[in-house]
């Protein structure tokens, strides 16, 4: 009977180990996904409407507002083209195009 006894601490040792393990993965990935620093927004401006791969992007714009402006002022210029502003926009490759946290149209 001690061999069991012995055998099921080890499992159970085992299955902790594991679960703080799993558990710290799972933390760690997260506090990586958050973003560090201050908001940086971009304007999309749809030349050929929001179906068309035909945009003009600019970048670096500090808030929303600034952004939108901007964002305006070239749509002007396009017939009054749709636009949108984002929030860290990033290249993803796997679509060949801009994902951004969140998009603004307003």
């Amino acid at each position: 009977m001690t061999v069991s006894k012995n055998s099921n601490a080890i499992s159970i040792v085992v299955v902790l180990i594991l679960l703080i393990a799993v558990i710290t993965a799972v933390i760690m990935i997260n506090q990586s996904n958050q973003h560090k620093g201050p908001a940086v927004w971009s304007s999309f401006v749809y030349k050929n409407g929001y179906t068309s791969a035909a945009y003009e992007m600019d970048t670096d714009f500090t808030d929303y507002q600034s952004c939108k402006v901007h964002a305006q002022t070239v749509s002007a210029k396009y017939d009054n083209a749709p636009w949108q502003c984002g929030s860290q926009c990033r290249f993803d490759s796997m679509r060949q195009g801009f994902e951004c946290e969140s998009m603004v149209n307003d």
